[in-house]
């Protein structure tokens, strides 16, 4: 599967070359995108939420949805920690997070929740089939139990120290390129 990383050596540039070398703005929008998914359930911190969807621009994810009782663009704390990225990421707001994955499923859309459960895997076992949606829930309580019982996989990321949890945005970043990774190893 073809993934759209940089259409240059990114590597040999510095901070202004690569600036340059990226697409013009008014061609963007015909990018093709990698085939991921996110669905936010319920996140309160606008700077997460903006924060993913500047990840979700840098991924080139196909489309990010704002589900439940959250906050949404044009919101100003959203809007900084985006940078911009709202305006390029396709995102929807949709209340109803369970018609989000029904609709997504029956497109056969791989559904992986990020959750440390009973049944959660290591995320670097996990084996899911690209395309691939994944749910990030609240740090507070998590990803909601039906959204859980829904999911193709449950997959977490190890916590060592006492912390029981780690900060959804930087979940994402670590999630989303290891599935860049993973799109390049069978490319």
């Amino acid at each position: 599967m073809e993934t759209i990383i940089a259409n240059v050596d990114t590597h040999q540039l510095d901070k202004t070359e690569l600036r340059e070398s990226k697409i013009l703005r008014k061609e963007f929008k015909n990018v093709k995108r990698n085939p991921i998914y996110i669905i936010l359930d319920s996140l309160k911190v606008a700077h997460n939420i903006g924060t993913i969807l500047r990840l979700a621009d840098a991924t080139l994810v196909e489309k990010v949805f704002i589900c439940g009782k959250t906050i949404v663009p044009p919101n100003k704390k959203i809007k900084d920690s985006a940078r911009g990225a709202e305006k390029w990421v396709p995102w929807e707001y949709r209340e109803n997070v369970l018609e989000v994955i029904t609709e997504l499923k029956e497109k056969n859309i791989s559904i992986i929740s990020l959750e440390i459960a009973n049944n959660s895997i290591e995320y670097t076992e996990a084996k899911y089939q690209l395309p691939a949606c994944f749910v990030f829930g609240r740090e507070y309580d998590g990803v909601n139990k039906k959204v859980l019982e829904m999911s193709d996989e449950i997959i977490h990321l190890p916590i060592f120290g006492m912390a029981n949890s780690i900060n959804v945005s930087t979940t994402a970043s670590v999630i989303l390129y290891d599935t860049i990774r993973k799109i390049k190893e069978v490319s």
